[in-house]
């Protein structure tokens, strides 16, 4: 008997919590965490429960084809060649990418939750290289509110807290010990070296359960509670004065009759419209300021509060900076009215307010709990708002940015044109939400596919991704699954959504292919690893071509050769690539100002 034992990561959620799997004559017999790596101090079920998975008895094995019509109870599969279930494929395709517009769309399961992540770039480059303008996966009802929202307010993405050096943590709608592991086993060993710890969330689940205050708001209330806990910091003056003078749009002053900020063109006649407008206390006049941060040099003074007008070449414009029109914003949610609509007593308000102010810095995070309400994006950007009162946002202790590995790029965004973005699916309602990357929603998909508004799609090719119990409307679902012309999809084992597929794939578990990752995110050492994972099971699924072989419908090329990668590169410091330009009482300090916002009003 030969036992190996085989260090990698699990891929089956988006924590990838380092792990070691123990083989037994080339068979996988169990996974235990891997203390040596980043994320290995703990594992979920998931990982534990990785030889069922594998060896799991009604695995898809071989490609099958449906032989019975859709609506059937038995889609009457008959195995086939992958030569043949490939080639079917690539017929169906081209055939929808000659329509005009072309009918074809993709589909994928979500990486932040299945092993899918693996692929998820591939996936990208494919639907990209095929000039499909729509790909559905989760993103509405799953990451947009905390990847991407956060950019119309502080220019990034959430970041990720700096657990190892910050002294308040505020996890808002976001359960890490059941949805990133990694996270919580971080804010376990803050919360033992004395971080306090704030969990918003309607359950008392999880880390709530031992958080030093728990906000129990009603669902949906988010961003009531957020503009309330603004309004406590701003009106005790509790806020990072010298951040959002230097490094916000607070100075920004903006037209009280249209709500356009002032740019130095409106200054001057050579004035340049990047730049924006500032009132300069000292001086008591008005000046453009810089078109990056720092707005100004430390010792000058730029008012935050307070009228102003000023003499523009279009006549006296009555002015307020943007920091004004925030607090007055915010002045409409007194703690009282905060406990009427979301359900949190008033002194529970307080409190939070009190404890983030006395613990900096802070940090937070934010996911699903945010994310499945209508008002999820503009909810995401008062909680944004909130958090950049601290000054906390990009320094050590607060969200930060850790340095990546320098990897390439293989989704290929850059294939899809102008002219094709405009054909996505939802861009005309919402240009600044998911259609701007061509993601689209199931409602937009299925509507498409039932109605042919605004037109048909007939063609979808979808990795992963069981809709019947992952998306709403699912009579809608069902009806547009049987309309599909051709609908091919990849998955383990045979699910509802299957049940409506043309043509069913099968697809190697985690534990039966290699994977690549680079950085894992949890801290400075887990964001700079880069480890290639490698097989733990010859398992009992599939080997082979399959997705290499669609590589033939962008050029007809073999796949080039592959790259050898480092299992581990060093870590490193929190901030090792920043300047120290900002100094605050009690932490170090860091400032990059590569997340400056948008210029004009930041409020939801």
């Amino acid at each position: 008997m030969t036992t190996e034992l085989r260090h990698g990561y699990c891929a089956l959620c988006i924590s990838r919590c380092g792990c070691v799997g123990t083989v037994v004559d080339g068979i996988l017999t169990r996974v235990d965490p891997d203390p040596d790596h980043p994320t290995g101090q703990a594992l979920c079920v998931k990982a534990k429960a990785a030889p069922e998975a594998v060896y799991a008895p009604d695995r898809i094995l071989h490609p099958l084809r449906r032989s019975r019509p859709k609506g059937d109870s038995d889609p009457g599969w008959e195995r086939i060649s992958w030569d043949e279930a490939l080639d079917l494929v690539l017929s169906k395709m081209r055939a929808a990418m000659t329509k005009v517009p072309q009918s074809l769309a993709f589909g994928v399961a979500t990486p932040s939750g299945t092993a899918v992540a693996d692929s998820f770039a591939w996936i990208h480059r494919l639907a990209h290289a095929s000039h499909s303008p729509n790909l559905v996966f989760a993103t509405e009802n799953c990451n947009w509110h905390k990847d991407f929202a956060p950019a119309y307010t502080f220019g990034a993405g959430i970041g990720m807290p700096d657990y190892e050096q910050t002294g308040c943590i505020l996890l808002w709608g976001f359960n890490p010990a059941t949805s990133w592991l990694a996270q919580a086993t971080a804010v376990q060993q803050a919360r033992k070296r004395g971080a306090k710890l704030i969990v918003v969330d309607p359950r008392r689940a999880g880390l709530a359960a031992a958080a030093d205050l728990w906000l129990r708001p009603h669902p949906g209330s988010d961003g009531a509670l957020a503009l309330g806990l603004a309004h406590a910091l701003i009106e005790s003056g509790r806020y990072d004065h010298d951040f959002l003078m230097r490094w916000s749009d607070a100075p920004f002053l903006v037209a009280e009759d249209d709500g356009r900020p002032l740019t130095g063109a409106d200054l001057r006649a050579d004035g340049d419209p990047g730049q924006r407008v500032v009132w300069d206390a000292a001086m008591g006049t008005a000046l453009a300021c810089p078109a990056r941060p720092p707005n100004a040099a430390r010792e000058t003074r730029l008012a935050l509060r307070g009228h102003y007008t000023v003499p523009t070449l279009r006549g006296a414009i009555a002015c307020r900076p943007v920091f004004d029109r925030l607090s007055e914003r915010c002045r409409a949610w007194p703690a009282a009215r905060v406990a009427a609509v979301t359900g949190i007593p008033a002194e529970q308000v307080e409190a939070a307010a009190n404890l983030i102010a006395e613990n900096l810095p802070l940090s937070f995070f934010t996911w699903t709990g945010t994310c499945q309400h209508s008002n999820a994006t503009q909810s995401g950007r008062a909680i944004a708002v909130l958090y950049g009162l601290t000054g906390c946002l990009d320094a050590p202790g607060g969200n930060v940015w850790f340095a990546k590995p320098p990897v390439a790029d293989a989704m290929g965004f850059a294939w899809a044109t102008p002219e094709e973005r405009t054909l996505t699916l939802g861009m005309g309602e919402r240009p600044y939400g998911p259609p701007q990357k061509g993601w689209i929603t199931s409602r937009d998909l299925f509507r498409a596919v039932v109605e042919g508004e605004p037109y048909p799609v007939t063609c979808l090719i979808s990795f992963g991704s069981n809709f019947l119990l992952s998306k709403p409307k699912t009579r809608l679902a069902e009806v547009a699954l049987e309309k599909l012309d051709f609908f091919a999809l990849t998955e383990l084992l045979e699910t509802p959504t299957a049940r409506y597929a043309d043509l069913l794939l099968p697809v190697c578990s985690a534990w039966e292919r290699e994977g690549l990752q680079a950085g894992f995110q949890a801290s400075a050492a887990a964001e700079a690893q880069v480890q290639l994972r490698p097989a733990s099971s010859d398992g009992g699924a599939t080997r082979g071509k399959p997705l290499r072989h669609l590589d033939r419908v962008r050029t007809g090329q073999a796949p080039g050769p592959r790259r050898t990668v480092l299992r581990r590169r060093p870590g490193v410091r929190p901030g090792a690539d920043a300047g120290a330009d900002r100094p605050h009482p009690g932490r170090p300090a860091r400032r990059t100002g590569r997340h400056r916002p948008a210029a004009g009003n930041p409020l939801p």
